[in-house]
């Protein structure tokens, strides 16, 4: 595959990083996305993760089971978007009771996170419960995996899984058109769409949204090759407004480019409801010296 045809995404430190593709019998953000190992690794909404059906509700909860029984030693709970929402971690037993484990206020901190809780007292399972309250950090708290280690150095990934909800609902559900369903749309663009005249001293390519943005490290700027693609910046960033987002470049004279916002699977534009913006195509040229 040649530059030309590869698609490439910025992350928020504008490292190009691989996309992580769930498999074909886990639907897109469902609790079977939380079994097995974490393949979500970068900070941010991915298909590859589990999330509830909505945001900012309250309690919701994810339990995870195990292929062997084990005498807890801790729990590892890998979160790759907005950590700090969970509120309580259980376990069952032989007999299916449920006993507490740990309970408290969950460090808000940056994703991708690992947290970690143990038991106090010896207790054997295998099968988890994670209780978030999804009030507490706003936007979808998203759960990439969930391990499990054994008293006897044992560690499991988890092997089935089930949830309060899942916005995997959304995707075999026809939902009714409404200004919180419908995808955001590119109204402006700086510059705009089809200029032949651009100033190459320009330093910032804008975008701006019919809707506001998850504007936390949320960006898919996508090249088709890497000849057409500006030179960027290091502080992509949204204003204010949480419609625009503020792309810096560098420029050069005499010079087409061509850029996505969101196209195919990079799609990580995307409005307070986790809608997917509209995939736009940029494309202006710069006035020669």
């Amino acid at each position: 595959m040649t530059n030309r045809t590869r698609l490439l995404i910025l992350s928020a430190v504008l490292l190009l990083a691989p996309a992580f593709a769930a498999a074909a019998d886990k639907a897109p953000w469902s609790p079977d996305q939380a079994t097995g190992e974490p393949n979500s690794p970068k900070a941010g909404d991915q298909r590859t993760a589990w999330a509830t059906l909505e945001t900012n509700k309250g309690e919701e909860w994810i339990k995870l089971e195990y292929q062997t029984p084990v005498e807890v030693q801790a729990i590892r709970i890998y979160e790759n978007f907005n950590p700090g929402a969970i509120s309580k971690v259980t376990v069952f037993g032989k007999e299916g009771t449920e006993t507490l484990i740990w309970e408290g206020n969950e460090p808000v901190k940056n994703a991708p996170n690992v947290f970690e809780v143990k038991p106090k007292t010896k207790i054997s399972s295998q099968a988890i419960k994670i209780y978030l309250d999804t009030k507490r950090v706003s936007g979808w708290n998203e759960i990439d995996a969930v391990q499990l280690i054994g008293g006897d150095g044992s560690r499991q990934w988890a092997a089935k899984a089930s949830a309060s909800s899942t916005y995997a609902d959304r995707q075999g559900k026809k939902r009714e058109i409404t200004w919180d369903t419908l995808p955001p749309a590119v109204i402006r663009t700086v510059p705009q769409a089809g200029s032949t005249d651009v100033d190459p001293a320009l330093k910032e390519i804008t975008v701006t949204f019919s809707k506001d943005m998850l504007t936390d490290r949320m960006w898919a700027v996508v090249q088709i090759s890497k000849e057409t693609f500006p030179k960027t910046g290091k502080n992509i960033h949204y204003r204010n407004d949480k419609r625009t987002c503020v792309i810096p470049v560098d420029l050069e004279p005499g010079k087409t480019y061509v850029m996505w916002f969101n196209k195919g699977r990079f799609n990580s534009f995307r409005d307070t409801k986790n809608n997917p913006a509209v995939p736009y195509l940029l494309v202006f040229k710069t006035k020669p010296e």
